[in-house]
């Protein structure tokens, strides 16, 4: 009671240090849950459009997808990977780099075969049309922008395919160009076409074979669970892939976005122990009369050390529950609802962003970051009162 009632002889400073205390925590908690809450829809968004939460291929396929690195039995797989709790859809995908031609113009390419139906399952590609119509059935043609450019083929246009065949043999395809898709991904628009899959596997002499098994799951945090689980279910030289071995740039953004807030919440956290730091020190000084009559009477130094840091602790727990008091509804609308970034659709399309930045709490995080601060603030006020080990009683009270 006696630090409690220390702690409000000086309302204003107080009130001034507690609320510092009360901002960082606000701060912390709202941008931690953005940074998250912008992982997530960066990783959603990313995998729906093309490449899936998860594949299954070829083990060496990753590394060196050539059309030899297939996998067998394909729609029996499909069916029993289908099956498997927790995946929601399975699209089987055969692929090939082949010369694509329209009249006198050519253009390498990576020709994708697909099953239109669990393809827009699967991805959002699909939607990304700009011209025409999606993929049906037959030989039809679903092709890139920026291709569709370097070729100058338009909607109703003849493609033709040259490739190789698994054996050495030529491989060749004629389809119709029925309809051309735009996703700001310069690797999608100017180097894929996608074809139905059994086309794909006439041309390229394929029976029941492809070369992905592209898996949406319901839960992306699942995915290491999920591994094992597929894994366990795989003929021997097939290989589960998780989206960070899919999509490396996407990791190594989020590593290095994690490492630059990283600095800011460090920076922010030192700028509010300081001015704790300082807090301390300037009681310590006011009350050093006070604290030499304590001492007069027979009150141990480690005691007066004690008191500080009871106020110091009453100081963090007070500016904490300010803070995460006024976090909750924030972050509960943020989670719900969001910050619209509609707007900005061709600054961020190229980079797989939602339209709506939500929050994303993860309860560890925002339960460590009050930690920190009464962790902190017991530091910050041990460094002053330390001072009180050597003070000497007699010239404290004759302090000013």
């Amino acid at each position: 009671m006696i630090a409690w009632r220390n702690l409000w002889r000086n309302r204003r400073r107080t009130l001034f240090t507690a609320g510092s205390i009360a901002f960082a925590c606000l701060l912390l908690m709202f941008s931690r849950s953005l940074q998250l809450g912008s992982y997530t829809g960066m990783i959603d968004a990313a995998t729906e459009l093309f490449s899936g939460h998860a594949q299954v291929q070829h083990s060496d396929f990753l590394d060196d997808p050539r059309l030899r690195y297939r996998i067998d039995n394909a729609a029996a797989l499909t069916q029993q990977l289908a099956a498997v709790p927790g995946i929601a859809r399975v699209a089987p995908r055969g692929q090939a780099f082949a010369l694509l031609s329209v009249d006198e113009r050519g253009f390498g390419a990576q020709v994708m075969g697909v099953v239109p139906a669990a393809e827009r399952a699967v991805s959002t590609l699909p939607t990304a049309l700009v011209a025409g119509r999606c993929l049906q059935s037959g030989d039809e043609a679903f092709i890139g922008s920026t291709l569709a450019r370097n070729l100058g083929a338009k909607v109703g246009d003849e493609l033709v395919v040259l490739g190789t065949g698994p054996e050495g043999g030529v491989a060749a395809l004629a389809v119709t160009i029925v309809g051309i898709f735009e996703t700001g991904q310069v690797e999608l628009d100017r180097g894929l076409v996608q074809v139905p899959l059994d086309v794909f596997q006439a041309g390229f002499y394929l029976e029941d074979q492809v070369h992905q098994l592209a898996l949406s799951l319901d839960s992306v945090e699942a995915i290491e669970a999920m591994a094992t689980t597929v894994e366990s279910l795989l003929p021997d030289g097939l290989a589960f892939r998780g989206w960070q071995a899919l999509m490396p740039d996407v990791v190594q953004g989020i590593a290095i976005d994690r490492a630059t807030n990283r600095l800011f919440y460090i920076i922010l956290t030192l700028v509010v122990l300081f001015s704790i730091v300082n807090t301390f020190i300037m009681t310590v000084f006011e009350r050093t009369r006070e604290f030499g009559m304590l001492l007069a009477i027979g009150m141990r130094p480690w005691r007066l050390i004690s008191m500080v840091q009871i106020e110091a602790l009453w100081l963090a727990l007070i500016g904490s529950a300010i803070g995460c008091v006024l976090a909750v509804p924030m972050l509960a609308w943020l989670s719900m609802v969001g910050i619209p970034i509609s707007g900005m659709e061709n600054l961020l399309g190229g980079f797989a962003f939602p339209s709506h930045l939500k929050a994303d709490v993860s309860l560890p995080d925002m339960a460590a970051i009050p930690v920190v601060f009464i962790v902190g603030c017991q530091l910050s006020a041990l460094l002053p009162a330390l001072r009180l080990r050597k003070l000497d009683p007699v010239e404290a009270l004759r302090a000013d």
